[in-house]
């Protein structure tokens, strides 16, 4: 007899690369990790988008992928996805695209955010959503629309988030996950209704939003059902946010444990049961996981990026071995500060139209030099923003990281432990938002077993390192309000 085993479908759409997985009931993957990269469409004016229908194409593909090696012992029982929060696009009378998929670090609606910060109405949306006014939330990126595309905004039906539309095109109904919905700026984070103060300070009408539930969808439609038989019938929970699935798989699901993140970006999150939330600090972000969890805490545009931008400079010599090269090297000895907002700045001033800077260049600055700078600069925005963090949640926590940006670097944990002057605990999980929303599905389907959060190791800080990046810390905090300065001047110039 053959023994048929429960699993979940997992699936993780990031900003530049999507997951397929199985997972059992004590949320451990089952055989291979199918993955596709992409790439967001960026140009100089700041934007950074992704077509939806190359991007479903590639997610289609992995699934193709999967089910085609997946035993028929094993028992798919339901479907959770993980997603990038604050995603934007719209449809039209016939559930036509309106425009590509506007993804978080779009900066494009720079302008119409810092207006709406000018005008004081930005403490007062942010105690009501939990998003602060910025580029990256749908209240600025709406009135931008309306203003510099007005045509294809008029045509709009429906604002939807990239897993929405994913939802319509495989099962023709529109709606919107609780956690969706709370990562755009347009939410009322406590009543879990759409604000209609935000929406009319977006310019739109509540009937172009779509209804916020967490209930599961099912029946694929065709060509879906017979593209993959073993999907067809069975629950598809609506999206979860990929920061809080992050924090699900690591095991930090308490005000006991932060997670720090180094992806492609980077983030400190806490997640933590509560009927409701109140932020005391404009500077910290709040959304909800579902309807009786919150995740809060910081956004950093920067991570992963600012040390592939440094990699380039590297030649095929200098490369090889770069964390070796890098480990040489004392802390902070280069004479280098930079501010690494490649993708612009989020936390905690969420100030618009920010860009990378280094200071500090010789004649004798080399490109390990920068490489490592670049290292530190994101450890050092870290540890400034755990400072913030702790004043608005103030105790002791365990500190977890997650992310390919500590698993797969022998140097950059180091780094961001003496940075922080605490140890932390690399997760063995390097998919941990996959595995979160494996777990999230366990959970609903009542099927979750024994789950392990297993530690890959623990980076302990040098006491020495930590003293000097404290300095360090300080240098960086006062270029950072230097040049804050520089572009609050040029916008009141502009106004």
């Amino acid at each position: 007899m053959t023994h048929i085993t429960q699993h979940v479908l997992a699936i993780d759409i990031g900003s530049s690369s999507l997951r397929a997985a199985l997972f059992d009931v004590n949320g451990r993957q089952s055989g291979q990790c199918i993955r596709r990269s992409y790439s967001l469409d960026t140009d100089a004016m700041g934007k950074a988008t992704l077509d939806a229908d190359a991007l479903f194409d590639d997610l289609f593909d992995a699934l193709d992928e999967l089910m085609s090696i997946t035993p028929e012992r094993l028992d798919i029982t339901a479907v959770g996805i993980s997603t990038f929060w604050h995603s934007l696009t719209g449809i039209n009378d016939k559930h036509a695209a309106t425009f590509p998929i506007i993804t978080w670090a779009d900066g494009r609606s720079a302008h119409e955010a810092a207006a709406l910060k000018y005008s004081g109405i930005a403490r007062h949306l942010h105690s009501v959503t939990g998003c602060p006014v910025h580029s990256s939330y749908w209240p600025a990126r709406l009135r931008w629309l309306a203003a510099q595309h007005e045509t294809a905004f008029d045509d709009t039906r429906y604002w939807l988030s990239a897993a929405d539309l994913l939802f319509l095109r495989l099962f023709g109904r529109i709606g919107t996950s609780i956690s969706m919905a709370s990562g755009s700026g347009l939410c009322d984070l406590n009543q879990k209704t759409w604000s209609r103060e935000a929406m009319g300070i977006a310019r739109i009408q509540p009937t172009q939003l779509p209804p916020i539930s967490d209930d599961p969808q099912r029946g694929l439609l065709s060509p879906w059902g017979e593209r993959w038989p073993r999907l067809a019938v069975i629950p598809w929970y609506p999206a979860w946010g990929d920061g809080a699935c992050s924090n699900i798989g690591a095991g930090a699901n308490n005000l006991d444990s932060l997670v720090l993140m180094l992806g492609t970006s980077g983030s400190m999150r806490v997640v933590w049961p509560a009927d409701s939330a109140t932020l005391s600090d404009a500077g910290l972000w709040c959304y909800r996981v579902d309807d009786r969890r919150f995740a809060g805490g910081m956004a950093l545009s920067e991570g992963g990026n600012a040390a592939a931008w440094a990699n380039r400079l590297l030649d095929k010599e200098t490369g090889e071995n770069i964390d070796e090269r890098v480990a040489n090297l004392e802390p902070d000895a280069h004479g280098l500060c930079v501010l690494p907002y490649f993708l612009g700045s989020r936390s905690p001033q969420w100030s618009e139209g920010r860009t990378a800077s280094i200071t500090g260049i010789t004649a004798a600055t080399t490109p390990v030099d920068i490489y490592r700078a670049m290292l530190e600069s994101v450890g050092l925005r870290f540890a400034f923003l755990k400072n913030r963090l702790e004043r608005a949640w103030p105790g002791k926590r365990r500190i977890i990281a997650t992310g390919a940006g500590f698993l797969r670097s022998a140097v950059w944990p180091q780094i961001v432990a003496d940075c922080l002057g605490e140890p932390i605990d690399v997760s063995d999980v390097e998919e941990g938002s996959l595995r979160g929303a494996a777990l999230l599905v366990l959970e609903k389907q009542g099927q979750i077993g024994k789950i392990e959060f297993p530690i890959n190791r623990t980076v302990y800080p040098n006491s020495s390192a930590h003293e000097k990046y404290k300095i360090a810390l300080e240098r960086q905090a006062d270029f950072d309000k230097h040049m804050i300065g520089m572009l609050q001047q040029r916008l009141d110039e502009l106004r």
